[in-house]
């Protein structure tokens, strides 16, 4: 019979893999960004060399179309180094088009059934509220509340798929 590990042992084990995928995404940025210093500068001073090469009548079509071909891997190998980078867009885009409208609207929908619940209770406390106000209030706050829970379902969905999607990257 195996022992299930405590809360406290189990944040301590998430908080040693935090810190360690903190470490290894900063290596990775410095790994990155010093490859990309070296393109840079390659680029820089293959510039130099290729200019002075092309002034050659003999040789000018070639070290163009060499120094183009250069450019060209660089420009690829610079774009594969940021596809290396461990920036999530698609989790991102989901969550600002179908999760955040979502989650807006909710809040919405809770301010209203708040002040539609807010005005029942305050037409049941003066003398001259009439019962058909209060019944209309109070089914509204029932409508703006089966809305809601409604959202709530769909919400739900949205958020487990949004999960699904970020472990699978």
């Amino acid at each position: 019979m195996g022992e299930k590990k405590s809360n406290s042992d189990n944040e301590e084990d998430q908080d040693k893999r935090s810190i360690q995928d903190r470490i290894n995404y900063q290596q990775i940025q410095q790994q990155i960004i010093h490859d990309m210093n070296k393109r840079i500068g390659s680029i820089i001073s293959g510039n130099s060399t290729d200019q002075s090469l092309a002034s050659s009548a003999d040789t000018s079509n070639s070290s163009c179309i060499k120094l183009l071909a250069d450019k060209v891997v660089d420009i690829n190998i610079l774009k594969f180094e940021l596809d290396k980078l461990p920036l999530d867009f698609k989790a991102r885009a989901y969550f600002e088009n179908d999760v955040k409208p979502l989650l807006d609207t909710l809040y919405t929908l809770s301010i209203a059934s708040l002040d539609f619940s807010a005005t029942a209770v305050s037409l049941t406390n003066t003398s001259f509220g009439r019962s058909s106000k209060i019944k209309n209030a109070l089914e509204l706050t029932d409508s703006v509340d089966e809305i809601s829970s409604d959202v709530i379902k769909v919400l739900r969905c949205k958020v487990d798929n949004m999960l699904k999607l970020s472990k699978c990257d």
